[in-house]
């Protein structure tokens, strides 16, 4: 999907693909993909070298960097992106020489609910594309974001670099498998240091599958963990393993209290899934 909608509204635009599934499907699609499109988009398929979402973009940024480009696009498998796109995004760098990373806007983002009592317990706020000291970070690249917010880290689904970025930063090897929130821990500690801005023009659609990332506790709890990791990695940069202590308390309480007022299973067992991540971190069992 996210290949053909690519070569669909920029057929000159090289295409990276860095696979580390354990089939040939993937390179079946991308054969096909090449045979049926052989004069439009270049694709270049690799197998990675070591599996892993972090490992997997770093290399594809090492494989940019031999084709001598100077900006980056990610997408992911079920992103699709509208037309327009990434010359959208390519212009916005021309035109801003300061700005060194641009997401799109992702048109079917969910609505968050209830955003001043997830305030409260900084689970939210409205500040668009921010990251606050519990270590949670917020969306921003809704639709009615406008191109002068500035803000603190990108979607991993929508986001676009200079090839100088990776100078300075590249993706943390040391999470594993699905890497859950490479995306923002990047561009996050990247916006310390420059400016990362979302352009209103660049549209897409992501199609996210949840079942493809496990049920809602097992997501709730790797995503208390991770989240923990992440704020003691980084109090340098502001993060509060306290301020992190009263989002989990209150991750819990909300979703357990949604669960059982609206008699809803997914939010009841994303409640267990949080306090199973703070079990786990309490105990020295994080995985």
């Amino acid at each position: 999907m996210s290949c053909a909608a690519a070569d669909r509204v920029s057929p000159s635009i090289p295409i990276v693909v860095v696979d580390a599934s354990t089939t040939e499907a993937t390179r079946d699609i991308c054969q096909h993909f090449v045979r049926l499109n052989a004069s439009s988009s270049p694709l270049l398929y690799r197998r990675a070298h070591q599996p892993g979402l972090t490992h997997q973009r770093n290399e594809a940024v090492g494989i940019c960097r031999e084709l001598g480009v100077h900006v980056v696009h990610f997408i992911d498998d079920d992103t699709e992106v509208l037309d327009g796109y990434f010359d959208a995004i390519e212009h916005r760098f021309q035109i801003d020489p300061a700005v060194v990373g641009v997401g799109g806007i992702i048109l079917n983002q969910l609505t968050v609910n209830y955003v001043k009592l997830k305030s409260f317990f900084l689970l939210g706020s409205h500040k668009r594309g921010s990251v606050l000291r519990s270590g949670r970070n917020i969306l921003g690249q809704y639709p009615g974001t406008l191109a002068t917010d500035i803000v603190e880290w990108l979607n991993g689904c929508s986001m676009s670099f200079r090839m100088t970025a990776f100078d300075e930063a590249q993706f943390d090897s040391s999470l594993q498998g699905y890497s859950m929130g490479e995306d923002y821990d990047f561009s996050f500690r990247l916006s310390r240091h420059h400016r990362l801005v979302v352009e209103p023009t660049a549209e897409c659609i992501h199609h996210l599958t949840p079942t493809m990332r496990g049920s809602a506790r097992a997501q709730a709890r790797q995503a208390t963990e991770a989240t923990h990791r992440w704020v003691h990695t980084h109090m340098t940069l502001g993060m509060s393993p306290i301020a992190f202590w009263w989002s989990a308390l209150g991750d819990f309480l909300l979703k357990g209290c949604h669960g059982v007022l609206c008699r809803e299973r997914e939010s009841l067992q994303a409640a267990i899934g949080v306090l199973d991540g703070v079990t786990s971190i309490i105990f020295g069992r994080t995985s």
